[in-house]
């Protein structure tokens, strides 16, 4: 089977999975909810790449825990 016949007997046995919103990528990154937000009207797609190419807050926060007990 292909790639493709591979993914669609999956989808089909395993259901599809639904796309997560804007606002539940922000929480998985650690940012308040509308954190990507620049407007009332802002388009999901740059939203969902603000979240895509930020660092994670806790992950950010533990590095420099660690530098600072390092250089401590």
């Amino acid at each position: 089977a292909t790639k493709e016949e591979w993914y669609t007997i999956n989808a089909r046995l395993m259901g599809v999975v639904r796309r997560l919103t804007p606002t539940e990528c922000e929480r998985l990154q650690g940012f308040p909810d509308g954190w990507t937000l620049l407007g009332d009207k802002t388009p999901d797609s740059p939203r969902y790449k603000a979240c895509g190419n930020a660092v994670c807050v806790n992950v950010a926060e533990w590095i420099g825990k660690r530098i600072m007990e390092v250089l401590a």
